[in-house]
């Protein structure tokens, strides 16, 4: 897969189904640890940014040939870390994280998001195959029906 398909059909999709998880996460874990919080427009723009960052790691996934079964687990581990990392520092940086808990509870909950990103990806993957196989097929049935 070229970089141009790889970063429209990858990391695009881990962009808008990072956002959409984010916002549910947030809305979620701040009515845990901080009910009380009320926010302005800006708050908008906040899984906008996480979801950004989020889909940066996806990166760690392109290669131009095929990978191994030990080089796609090894990306997922490198993958994984990277995101937990980039999203948690941005966090501390930003004053976001309040307590050990509150990290714990985000870093768990950066987990089941990449694990949702990537169940969605697959599912949509496994979609568009089974739809092109079945085009292939088609097409194969009318070429056998054609020829003499």
């Amino acid at each position: 897969m070229d970089f141009k398909t790889f970063l429209i059909k990858r990391v695009m999709m881990s962009f808008f189904i990072s956002v959409t998880l984010i916002t549910l996460a947030m809305a979620i874990v701040g009515l845990i640890f901080e009910p009380q919080m009320t926010f302005g427009y800006e708050a908008f723009l906040s899984p906008l940014i996480f979801g950004a960052i989020a889909s940066f790691p996806m990166l760690v996934f392109y290669s131009n040939k095929e990978q191994s079964m030990k080089e796609i687990l090894l990306r997922s581990l490198i993958h994984f870390l990277l995101l937990e990392f980039l999203i948690l520092s941005n966090l501390y940086i930003l004053g976001i994280l309040t307590s050990p808990s509150m990290a714990l509870s985000l870093a768990l909950t950066i987990f089941i998001i990449n694990l949702a990103v990537h169940l969605v990806s697959y599912v949509h993957d496994r979609r568009v195959a089974e739809e092109f196989n079945s085009a292939l097929r088609l097409l194969q049935e009318k070429i056998q029906d054609t020829e003499p």
